[in-house]
C-alpha cells in the first residue's frame, strides 16, 4: 500500500515541479519583456534637476570623455562633450552632453537641435545641421549581422538615436534604435539622478 502511494505521488510531484518551473519562468520572462518597453514608454524626455550641471559633475560621477567640442556656432551652448559611460566597465555607451545657462535655455535652444541631431531626422538632414561640430562623430558604421551569409556588414547611420534634458543638460544617446537609445538615456540618468521621479 505505501509502494502504491509513492508511485501516484511521483508523477504528481513532477507535473507540479514542472508547473512551477514554467510558471515562474513565464513570469521573469513577462518582467523582463514588459519592463523594457515599459520604461522606454514612459520615459519623461524632459525634466528639471536640482542643479545646474558642468562637465564635471559627470566625471565626478564616473563618465569618462574621449573628446570636447567647440561650441562656437551652438546658439546659447556654454560646452559640449562626447563621453562614454555604463554601469559595467566592458558595456559602456556613447552620448554626447551639451550645457546651457538654464534648462529653460536648453529647451529654447537645444531641443530643437538634439532633435535634428539624432535618429531619421539626423539622417535626413545630416548635411544641414546648424550646429556643424562633431558631425562626423554622430554618424557611424555600425555591424549589422547578415543572416544570408553567415558573416557581417557594416550599415551606416546615426550614433544617437534619442535624446533627453535634464536640467541644463542635453544628452544625446546611442543605441541601434531609438527605444535603445531611450533605455540607454533612462539608466544614465537614473544613476546620475538616484531617487529622480521624472
Amino acid at each position: 500500500m505505501a509502494g502504491r502511494n509513492v508511485m501516484t505521488i511521483r508523477p504528481l510531484t513532477k507535473f507540479a515541479l514542472l508547473f512551477a518551473v514554467l510558471t515562474t519562468l513565464t513570469l521573469a520572462l513577462a518582467a523582463c519583456g514588459g519592463g523594457a518597453a515599459k520604461d522606454a514608454e514612459n520615459f519623461v524626455q524632459v525634466r528639471t534637476a536640482p542643479a545646474d550641471y558642468t562637465i564635471d559633475d559627470l566625471k565626478d560621477f564616473g563618465m569618462k570623455t574621449s573628446k570636447q567640442y567647440k561650441v562656437e556656432g551652438l546658439p546659447d551652448g556654454l560646452d559640449a562633450w562626447k563621453g562614454f559611460w555604463g554601469t559595467d566597465p566592458y558595456d559602456r555607451h556613447d552620448y554626447e552632453i551639451r550645457f546651457y545657462e538654464s534648462h529653460d535655455i536648453a529647451i529654447s535652444s537645444g531641443k530643437q537641435l538634439a532633435i535634428d541631431a539624432t535618429g531619421a531626422e539626423f539622417e535626413a538632414k545630416r548635411d544641414e545641421q546648424v550646429w556643424t561640430v562633431g558631425v562626423k562623430d554622430r554618424w557611424q558604421a555600425r555591424g549589422v549581422t547578415d543572416v544570408s551569409s553567415g558573416g557581417s556588414r557594416q550599415a551606416p547611420g546615426p550614433t544617437y538615436q534619442d535624446w533627453a534634458i535634464v536640467g541644463n543638460m542635453v544628452i544625446l544617446c546611442d543605441g541601434l534604435d531609438s527605444e535603445q537609445a531611450i533605455l540607454r538615456c533612462a539608466d544614465l540618468i537614473d544613476h546620475f539622478l538616484p531617487g529622480d521621479a521624472g
